[in-house]
């Protein structure tokens, strides 16, 4: 379950490219070709007790989709009951009146998958939606459940989930907004931007004192209000019969009565009068300033035009803001500015984060100077073709996903609910294709040229500062026969100068995604060099022998696309997804940018000061921090597997220019990368692109890594680092683990689903989470690696139940290590769960390019894909039960604890597990 506070303030929209558009080439500055979006086929009709349904066919993949919007967010609540619509959003996952208890063991039991994000739900100011992806077979199944809980759900209410989940609620409340830096903002938005009685003048989450005041007949009174079927648009997408699903839309909605008649808030879009000036000195690493004006409502006039504003400001390296702020001057660490358009009003926002020592009026100032030349002058014709061709891209990716977030059934949805139709592509489409430099002056000049504006500036604090029904539902119907899912084939070729090829053919789309993956991560850092690879990657875009950096960001984003480089563990690598007909530039550009960087020092400079920024804001965010430290205790700080893949700030501080370029030198080899294609191309056809691009590559492969003996934190150890005044405390608990090749892997992985990776109703989240309230979610991970590996769960838990927290999770370990063995039907439960999940795994090709790269950097064949189908059809109960008492009971585990350690360091004493030592934020004990 989700809170969307949309981008305002809290988020960058980057663009639209969440919305729909089509391909893009490059083409003469100030042409704009006329262009068609590819068709998407449906249908909508409407039941008779005003349920509006929509069908939508992709057989790509063996599942369905069904995804339902409420036409009911935060803006319907009144003052002094705020926060109902993400309440019941979570009550809607407490189990109904047939399907009792959790409602993600039901959906799982039917093959949705959470991790895989094939089943969630999610509220914001004005619609609340929940989703759920099932094998094609359980549609029936998926129906029975959707409509149980919405006639029937009031029914299994009571006093007992009504207390549970308002816990829930107010941990995420801390969570993410109370424990979490610049948490505060959207809170503040919505109370200095707007009038008291505006909509949108309380956060979607509501106030604590709201939350506990609400009575269960409130929140019923709420239900029956607005979870109606007249309230409701139901899309479902992906493989079934259409004629089946109406028969089942109808056979399980059309008995739920209709609701009241809804009056919808009219559209008012306030104005400051002036600059309205908020300062919040909170526990943050970086000043950061919020710049936000009022704006037009979704689909208004002149949104399109203040997105496009938006991209041209801060989209990429070359943008007016980014270039001034992050790129020249060096002021900011990061600028983004987003058209945050919702039903009745918008915000326009601007989003600096400053670098330590950089004055905020300074920043504010050239913000405001660039905003002005936009108004004055607008955008260039070329700014304006590179942002078209990046919202043409993006919406043709948005046709490729069936469900999920941003996906075809929500956006049939989103035009369906806010629009009244979901054929609303081709005038989505047009009105951005449509625009000229004046259109975009001028919407600029109307809205956000002005001081009429709310300056919300965050800075860190000193210390001492304050801040009814014919139907029988009561038994479900039994799960469908599952279609067969085949993986993807991996077809395979070699160059002869080494590189492997590697395709995997999609062409529903005219889009190819590429990666260049080279067996250079951030374990062949050196020791004290730890960061090397990152920075390496960081850089390896700006600049080569005949390209400097801002003309390759500026030639690719021509193309429509743009580069994205990174750092793993084993790999690293540079991809890219392109419209086929732009491919083979791009790949030239690639090509150029992974053999011939020239890596320029006030490059490295500018990116080192991003990445110790970026550390200090990890320091700042005990869920961050947790993370970096897992390694860490797990190997030791001198281990290549132990040290962040970001570094330290000490290793950082000390990399040089050679450093990187003895890097590159060293491993970046034809023998020991890949080069991956997966969509519309054939392996004829890459090996031909490759060849002309690559061919020339050559070296000697690099060298084979040797790894030291780790040097594990010691069990029976409690760690603790202290966050004063947190409300919250990370708790981490580390086992060892194992290499990803090894033959306990697939039992270890099956226990770990049914201990707290499995999804919503693991044995550790439904202790913690449901049963007890200390937190908004526990879970679990088997990372496991080429050449080792760690297995760990953790959580965010209220601060004053850390003891009892540290309890719980003591004890589901030793649960797991044979206290309580799994039994046949956890294991069924897990096993089901994994298998139905599996084909959601591939339904993008960056999915499909992702996992193909990971198990050639791992080492394994592509068999592997299938093997892993089989192992988890087939391992017994014995196997995983012996394999999880192996490591559930191996050595005991590691604590690491984050938050006040005057509130929680006591109680923990009590608990006798072990010493506790205290350690900073690199993970070194502290006297």
């Amino acid at each position: 379950m989700m809170l969307i506070v949309r981008s305002r303030v809290l988020m960058c929209l980057a663009l639209v490219l969440a919305l729909v558009t089509t391909a893009a080439t490059a083409q003469v500055p100030g042409e704009t070709p006329q262009k068609q979006l590819p068709k998407l086929e449906f249908e909508k009709y409407v039941l008779p007790n005003g349920l509006q349904v929509i069908l939508h066919l992709d057989k790509k993949l063996p599942v369905v989709h069904v995804n339902q919007w409420f036409h009911v967010g935060s803006k319907n609540e009144k003052r002094g009951r705020t926060g109902f619509a993400h309440l019941f959003e979570h009550l809607m996952f407490q189990g109904s009146k047939n399907a009792t208890g959790e409602y993600f063991t039901w959906v799982e039991r039917a093959g949705a998958n959470l991790r895989e994000g094939g089943v969630n739900g999610t509220t914001g100011n004005d619609r609340t939606n929940y989703f759920a992806t099932v094998p094609s077979g359980n549609l029936e199944y998926l129906l029975w459940l959707e409509s149980d809980r919405m006639a029937t759900l009031l029914d299994g209410l009571d006093e007992a989930k009504l207390n549970n989940q308002r816990d829930v609620v107010k941990n995420e409340r801390r969570q993410s907004y109370e424990n979490a830096p610049y948490g505060r903002a959207g809170e503040l938005f919505a109370t200095y931007m707007y009038p008291p009685d505006h909509p949108y003048s309380w956060p979607v989450i509501g106030s604590q004192e709201d939350l506990t005041a609400a009575t269960l007949d409130d929140v019923k009174e709420f239900f029956r209000t607005y979870y109606t079927p007249n309230n409701m648009s139901l899309v479902i997408t992906g493989d079934f019969d259409p004629e089946e699903a109406k028969r089942l839309v109808k056979k399980y909605f059309g008995t739920i009565p209709s609701g009241p008649a809804l009056a919808r808030p009219a559209q008012w879009i306030p104005e400051l009068n002036s600059e309205r000036i908020v300062e919040v000195a909170d526990r943050v690493p970086q000043t950061r300033v919020y710049l936000c004006w009022h704006s037009p409502a979704y689909f208004g006039p002149q949104d399109a035009a203040l997105d496009v504003a938006a991209a041209v400001l801060t989209d990429g390296l070359s943008s007016r803001l980014n270039k001034a702020l992050v790129y020249d001057r060096q002021i900011c660490t990061a600028v983004s500015a987003y058209q945050d358009s919702m039903e009745i009003a918008g915000n326009f926002c601007v989003e600096l984060t400053l670098r330590p020592d950089a004055s905020a009026t300074e920043a504010e100032t050239i913000v405001d100077a660039e905003i002005a030349r936009l108004a004055k002058e607008g955008p260039t014709a070329e700014e304006l073709d590179r942002v078209k061709n990046k919202i043409e891209f993006g919406f043709v990716s948005s046709l490729e996903a069936i469900g999920g977030f941003g996906g075809k059934a929500d956006m049939l949805n989103k035009y369906n609910t806010y629009l009244g139709t979901p054929n609303k592509f081709e005038t989505d489409f047009e009105r951005y294709r449509s625009l000229t430099p004046e259109d975009v002056r001028a919407a600029v000049e109307r809205w956000i040229n002005n001081d009429k504006r709310l300056k919300l500036r965050f800075r860190p604090e000193q210390p001492g500062e304050v801040e009814k029904i014919e139907l029988s539902r009561e038994q479900p119907p039994a799960l469908g026969q599952d279609r067969d899912f085949t993986p993807p084939e991996v077809k395979t070729a070699k160059l002869g100068n080494g590189l492997d090829i590697l395709v995997v053919e999609r062409p529903e789309l005219p889009k190819v995604a590429v990666g260049l993956t080279v067996k250079s991560g951030s374990l062949f850092d050196q020791p004290g060099k730890a960061g090397n690879a990152q920075l390496m990657m960081a850089t390896i875009e700006m600049g080569t022998k005949t390209r400097k950096a801002l003309e390759i960001e500026q030639a690719m984003f021509q193309l429509g696309s743009s580069l994205g480089s990174a750092a793993g563990r084993e790999s690293a690598g540079i991809s890219f997804e392109i419209l086929k007909r732009n491919l083979v530039p791009a790949l030239d550009i690639l090509a150029d940018v992974a053999l011939n960087p020239i890596f320029p020092q006030e490059e490295i400079d500018r990116e080192r000061k991003r990445m110790l920024d970026g550390m200090s804001q990890e320091e700042n965010d005990p869920r961050s921090l947790a993370g970096r430290l897992r390694s860490v205790l797990a190997f030791g700080a001198d281990h290549p597997y132990g040290w962040p893949v970001n570094g330290f700030a000490s290793s950082v501080k000390a990399l040089t220019r050679d450093d990187l370029v003895r890097m590159h030198e060293t491993r970046w080899k034809p023998a020991s990368a890949c080069l991956i294609f997966v969509g519309d191309i054939t392996l004829d056809e890459a090996k031909s692109l490759a060849e002309k691009a690559f061919g020339a590559w050559q070296g000697e492969p690099a060298p084979a890594l040797e790894l030291p003996a780790p040097k594990p934190a010691a069990t029976g150890t409690v760690y603790l680092i202290d966050k004063p005044g947190a409300v919250q405390t990370v708790v981490l608990q580390l086992m060892p683990g194992i290499k990803r090749a090894d033959p306990d892997y697939y039992p270890l992985m099956l226990a770990d689903a049914v201990w707290g990776s499995g999804g919503f109703g693991t044995r550790l989240n439904l202790n913690l989470r449901e049963d007890k309230g200390y937190t908004y979610g526990a879970r679990s991970a088997l990372a496991a690696s080429k050449e080792a590996g760690s297995w760990f769960a953790s959580s965010s838990v209220q601060g004053n139940k850390t003891k009892e927290s540290v309890v719980e999770f003591v004890k589901e370990l030793e649960n797991l290590a044979g206290k309580k063995p799994i039994s046949e039907a956890e294991l069924k439960d897990a096993r089901e769960m994994r298998l139905r999940g599996y084909a959601q795994r591939f339904d993008t090709l960056n999915k499909v390019a992702g996992r193909v790269g990971e198990l050639w950097a791992l080492g394994l064949p592509f068999s592997e894909f299938v093997t892993e189908l089989e192992k988890t059809r087939t391992l017994g109960l014995t196997d995983v039960n012996a394999t999880a008492a192996k490591y559930a009971g191996k050595n005991g585990s590691v604590l690491l604890l984050i938050g006040d350690r005057t509130k929680i360091e006591a109680g923990i004493s009590e608990l006798k597990l072990g010493e506790i030592v205290i350690l900073d934020a690199e993970g070194n004990k502290k006297n």
